[in-house]
Protein backbone atom coordinates (compact mmCIF):
# COMPACT_ATOMS: atom_id res chain seq x y z
CA UNK A 1 0.00 0.00 0.00
CA UNK A 2 1.36 3.43 -0.85
CA UNK A 3 0.45 6.81 0.34
CA UNK A 4 1.29 10.20 -1.25
CA UNK A 5 1.38 13.32 0.89
CA UNK A 6 2.39 16.84 0.04
CA UNK A 7 4.07 19.90 1.59
CA UNK A 8 4.87 23.39 0.32
CA UNK A 9 8.49 24.61 0.20
CA UNK A 10 10.40 27.36 -1.58
CA UNK A 11 12.86 26.40 -4.35
CA UNK A 12 16.22 28.00 -3.47
CA UNK A 13 17.19 28.72 -7.10
CA UNK A 14 13.94 29.96 -8.65
CA UNK A 15 12.07 31.29 -5.62
CA UNK A 16 8.90 29.47 -6.70
CA UNK A 17 6.82 27.38 -4.34
CA UNK A 18 6.87 23.63 -4.94
CA UNK A 19 4.70 20.79 -3.71
CA UNK A 20 6.50 17.56 -2.84
CA UNK A 21 4.92 14.15 -3.45
CA UNK A 22 6.06 11.58 -0.91
CA UNK A 23 5.62 7.88 -1.60
CA UNK A 24 5.60 5.43 1.31
CA UNK A 25 5.47 1.66 1.55
CA UNK A 26 3.32 0.69 4.55
CA UNK A 27 3.04 -2.84 5.92
CA UNK A 28 0.38 -3.33 8.58
CA UNK A 29 -1.11 -6.09 10.66
CA UNK A 30 -4.79 -5.37 11.35
CA UNK A 31 -7.11 -7.21 13.72
CA UNK A 32 -10.88 -7.43 13.02
CA UNK A 33 -13.45 -8.73 15.49
CA UNK A 34 -16.13 -10.71 13.61
CA UNK A 35 -18.04 -13.98 13.64
CA UNK A 36 -16.68 -15.25 10.30
CA UNK A 37 -14.17 -14.37 7.56
CA UNK A 38 -16.81 -12.88 5.23
CA UNK A 39 -17.94 -10.45 7.94
CA UNK A 40 -14.33 -9.66 8.86
CA UNK A 41 -13.46 -8.80 5.25
CA UNK A 42 -16.54 -6.60 4.94
CA UNK A 43 -15.66 -4.72 8.14
CA UNK A 44 -12.05 -4.32 7.00
CA UNK A 45 -13.11 -2.89 3.63
CA UNK A 46 -15.79 -0.57 5.05
CA UNK A 47 -14.58 0.43 8.52
CA UNK A 48 -10.95 -0.60 8.89
CA UNK A 49 -9.72 -2.41 11.95
CA UNK A 50 -7.30 -2.27 14.86
CA UNK A 51 -3.72 -1.75 13.69
CA UNK A 52 -1.54 -4.03 15.81
CA UNK A 53 1.75 -3.25 14.06
CA UNK A 54 2.94 -0.96 11.27
CA UNK A 55 6.18 -0.53 9.32
CA UNK A 56 6.67 2.59 7.17
CA UNK A 57 9.44 3.06 4.59
CA UNK A 58 9.88 6.28 2.58
CA UNK A 59 10.28 5.16 -1.04
CA UNK A 60 10.50 8.48 -2.93
CA UNK A 61 10.14 12.24 -2.68
CA UNK A 62 9.57 14.30 -5.82
CA UNK A 63 9.18 18.10 -6.00
CA UNK A 64 6.26 19.17 -8.20
CA UNK A 65 6.03 22.73 -9.58
CA UNK A 66 2.63 24.22 -8.80
CA UNK A 67 3.00 27.58 -10.60
CA UNK A 68 2.82 29.80 -7.53
CA UNK A 69 5.49 32.49 -7.17
CA UNK A 70 6.96 33.39 -3.78
CA UNK A 71 5.77 36.51 -1.99
CA UNK A 72 7.96 39.54 -2.68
Amino acid sequence: MQHKGEIMSKDKDTGTLATHAYTYEVKMVVQILAEDEKEARSRLDNQGGYVTSREVVLKDSIPLFNGKEKDK
